[in-house]
């Protein structure tokens, strides 16, 4: 698997690191029961930094990845490749990443697909929370089985070629799938995520465990072992670095 498509199905996995019956139910009623089930409103507010680590499972590869947000939109992704440390980005403005698999250590701009993704994850309040005052539609699509379980669906379109939906079980109200379809180059891309394993951490449940997929096809599972909220945060880890100096040329010393 080519890193550049591991990374974007990372991040869109990324988003989920934040239904009564089978009727059908108003949107607002269905994203307030949501929100209530991974914490409430307050308690999901005052989470202002959080770190999570855990493995990436792919192609009989495992991989260790830690994953650092902070408010209001910041975030750092690093994953540890056969010894090598890849990392990908988000100041609150423009992402970068470092690849040294490409054979640069250089620190490189993100391109449109990436920089749409992780904008996205990197806010901390997710698409749940405020996404009115920010413009955004969302619309209540009925009740829908996925793969057995009773769940009621939600769409958000973002206005920035980005639509997520959201599939929340019937009885608990938490995401049980998501899909982010974003419009590139005039072409649509769509990552599908499976969060489980639900627990509760601090007084919010988040999911420790996501497969995603693509298609009909699973592209990696990532396990996480911990979750930890209102850790200190180094505000510098988020910028791009400089690019390495370049060594000097054979015989150019003093």
């Amino acid at each position: 698997m080519k890193f550049r498509q591991l990374s974007a199905i990372v991040l869109a996995a990324t988003t989920l690191m934040l239904a009564a019956g089978a009727f059908a139910m108003d949107l607002q009623e269905l994203v307030g029961k949501s929100i209530e089930a991974q914490g409430g409103a307050a308690a999901l507010k005052a989470i202002q930094s959080q770190k999570v680590t855990g493995k990436i499972l792919t192609q009989g590869m495992e991989m260790p990845i830690t994953i650092v947000s902070a408010r209001p939109n910041s975030m750092r992704v690093e994953v540890t490749v056969m010894g090598m440390s890849i990392v990908q980005a988000f100041d609150g403005t423009k992402g970068w990443s470092i690849n040294p698999m490409t054979g640069s250590q250089d620190p490189q701009p993100m391109g449109e697909m990436e920089t749409k993704s992780v904008r996205l994850q990197a806010d901390m309040d997710g698409p749940l929370q405020n996404w009115e005052a920010r413009g955004w539609v969302g619309t209540y699509i009925g009740q829908e089985d996925v793969e057995g379980t009773p769940t009621h669906r939600l769409s958000i379109d973002t206005k920035q070629d980005v639509v997520i939906d959201i599939w929340f079980d019937a009885e608990s109200f938490l995401p049980i799938k998501q899909s982010t379809k974003m419009k590139v180059d005039q072409t649509d891309v769509e990552t599908q995520a499976y969060p489980s394993d639900y627990r509760t951490q601090d007084g919010v449940t988040v999911a420790f465990a996501l497969e995603t997929r693509q298609g009909d096809q699973v592209m990696m599972n990532m396990v996480f072992d911990t979750v930890e909220f209102g850790v200190a945060v180094d505000p510098s880890v988020f910028a791009m670095p400089a690019a390495a100096a370049a060594a000097p040329a054979p015989g150019s010393g003093n």
